[in-house]
């Protein structure tokens, strides 16, 4: 090892104090812990070339990618007094791609990243975002994706960017718009579908973004004031922070809807948004069965105390919980695992008893 790769030991040495062969052997250091559990093929080409050429399968390659950057997606230090982590970045940034691919029933084989920092950021905060893809890798299931490098360059504000590889289920891929049934009309039922839900976190990754934008003091000050039996403990609020810093997605819940599902999307701008966005592709309304969202928002009843926020905005509206949303043609059709949470009906005013209709609320780049 030379003595600028060792400098890129030290916590506090900058990506500008050393050239880029010692940036990438940090990083690579990271991706080998990977690279040794699943060795690349002989016949396929891994990080280090132009290009990586990854094992694909028959029946094409799902290909999705998305955006993490300073200042929109993450802070490097919250109000609330916690700092993101190198580590923390790294891992959403896998999660949410490796959401887009389960979304679609397939599984992940391979994800590219470009990452770009400032020139006083440390090689170690580098190193620990590569550290956190291969832990989101590793505990998400994702168990045959491998890392396929990149590309680093330097910016004023850090971002990260990765793109996802998958293969399709062999059932077939998932689709919001409903796939065709044998006779070329619309999905199985014209005229109502069960909204069904995968996922044990919704609502959690806002409430852990409320309490992050909000200042320590307040915090300390709200608890304090808090009656004690009204008072989050320090479980529920770390399940909260871990939920926006570091989502799980169910990664089994794709591959196990193919071939079930008629549509599906993940929920990634609000269980409100997303929900229509499903109904909007399938030309029907989406409808909220009123007693599981009442359940869901009691369960962050007191973190909403705390934020003085309504927890029931958090289940509809709040982001980011990457669960798997879907719709099936009947209760047989239903996925071990999921929940029936609505309804997707054709026509407009008139929902099911104990629904409310669900609006376009959540997380909107540009509105």
């Amino acid at each position: 090892m030379s003595a600028r790769s060792e400098a890129t030991a030290e916590p506090w040495v900058t990506v500008g104090e050393v050239d880029e062969a010692a940036v990438v052997a940090a990083i690579d250091r990271r991706f080998r812990v990977l690279v040794r559990e699943r060795p690349w093929p002989s016949h396929a080409v891994g990080p280090g070339d132009d290009a990586a050429l990854v094992p694909a399968g028959q029946a094409g390659v799902l290909v999705s990618t998305d955006a993490m950057g300073e200042g929109t997606d993450f802070l490097h230090r919250w109000p609330a007094g916690v700092r993101t982590r190198g580590h923390d970045v790294g891992f959403k940034a896998a999660a949410q791609n490796l959401s887009d691919i389960n979304a679609m029933g397939g599984r992940a084989t391979a994800l590219v990243s470009a990452v770009s920092v400032p020139a006083d950021t440390t090689v170690r905060w580098l190193a620990d975002v590569a550290g956190g893809m291969t832990a989101a890798v590793r505990a998400l299931g994702a168990e045959r994706c491998r890392l396929a490098g990149g590309d680093l360059g330097t910016a004023q504000r850090a971002q990260i960017v990765v793109t996802a590889l998958g293969d399709p289920a062999a059932a077939g891929v998932l689709r919001r718009a409903a796939r065709p049934a044998p006779h070329g009309q619309d999905g199985a039922a014209p005229d109502e579908l069960l909204l069904v839900h995968a996922g044990t976190n919704v609502g959690w990754a806002a409430a852990g973004l409320a309490l992050l934008l909000t200042p320590r003091a307040d915090l300390q000050r709200r608890h304090a004031r808090l009656p004690a039996d009204a008072r989050p403990g320090a479980r529920e609020i770390a399940r909260a922070v871990r939920g926006q810093l570091r989502p799980h997605p169910p990664l089994w819940a794709g591959p196990a809807a193919a071939g079930r599902l008629v549509c599906a999307l993940d929920v990634s701008d609000g269980l409100g948004r997303d929900a229509t966005r499903l109904a909007e592709a399938n030309g029907m309304t989406a409808w909220l069965d009123r007693r599981w969202v009442a359940a869901r928002a009691e369960e962050l009843a007191r973190l909403g105390r705390l934020c003085d926020a309504d927890p029931r905005s958090w289940v509809v509206s709040g982001g980011e919980d990457y669960g798997l949303l879907g719709a099936a043609a009947s209760l047989q059709e239903v996925p071990e695992g999921f929940s029936v949470i609505g309804r997707l009906r054709r026509g407009g005013d008139s929902g099911p008893d104990g629904h409310e209709r669900v609006r376009a609320e959540g997380w909107d780049h540009f509105g």
